[in-house]
């Protein structure tokens, strides 16, 4: 399945300049954007760019709107909290690994996230180890690089927030919307996704290949792009997980 455009939409009833268009103001919201050239099934797009400055600091580039983001590497529990709650924060990149001597259950690892008041990006990159992210506010972004080939790790979009997740590569993963949070979703074709839409908040997919799946209650609505024949089916499940 190739990789298809995900155009910028209002749901239907929505009037342009609704919750998902683009602003520019700083309130938080969602980044419907075409794909990057440089896509490929192993890495899906993103809607922004972004690059390392010299000084340790990152470039993020939206849209053609710059932004300094700030850059951490936590390391334990206590700093992986600190660092994804930081509402009074400029912008952010946070680097997550797997944390050392954390205990077997990865129920251990669950990180409330809430992003800064202004709007500017929290930009988690989620290289190994496990971290339940619960998104709570802000303008978030979860790039999912790495760390999950046998255990799924899971981003939990809380009712009222919103957020972006991208999952690289063959990685398994599961995306949770819940009351009236919104999340977009891009996956690889080789990525092992559970997207599970919930309440009344909207789910736009792009992406994905054979082992994803996407399940939908509650009158959540499910948005995908591309040729018909490459959607994937939206499941309605009567026994809920």
């Amino acid at each position: 399945m190739g990789m298809s455009t995900f155009a910028a939409r209002q749901p239907k009833g929505v009037p342009t300049g609704g919750q998902f268009a683009a602003t520019a103001h700083a309130e938080p919201a969602l980044a419907l954007a075409r794909p990057h050239l440089e896509a490929s099934a192993t890495r899906p797009w993103r809607p922004y760019e972004l690059s390392e400055n010299g000084d340790g600091s990152f470039n993020y580039n939206e849209a053609g709107a710059e932004t300094t983001l700030e850059h951490r590497e936590p390391v334990t529990r206590t700093e992986i909290r600190r660092a994804l709650r930081c509402p009074r924060s400029r912008g952010r990149v946070v680097d997550l690994i797997a944390v050392p001597g954390r205990r077997s259950s990865p129920r251990d690892d669950i990180y409330e996230v809430v992003g800064p008041d202004t709007g500017a990006p929290l930009v988690i990159r989620i290289h190994d180890g496990f971290h339940a992210l619960h998104v709570i506010s802000g303008n978030v972004q979860v790039e999912v690089q790495g760390g999950f080939k046998s255990i799924a790790g899971r981003t939990v979009i809380e009712d009222g927030a919103r957020a972006g997740v991208v999952v690289d590569d063959d990685n398994k993963y599961t995306v949770e919307t819940r009351g009236s949070g919104s999340a977009r979703v891009a996956m690889s074709t080789e990525s092992n996704v559970d997207v599970r839409a919930t309440g009344t908040g909207q789910m736009y997919v792009t992406g994905g290949g054979r082992r994803c799946t996407i399940a939908a209650k509650d009158g959540a609505v499910v948005h995908q792009d591309g040729p018909e024949e490459s959607r994937l089916p939206v499941e309605r499940p009567t026994i809920w997980w």
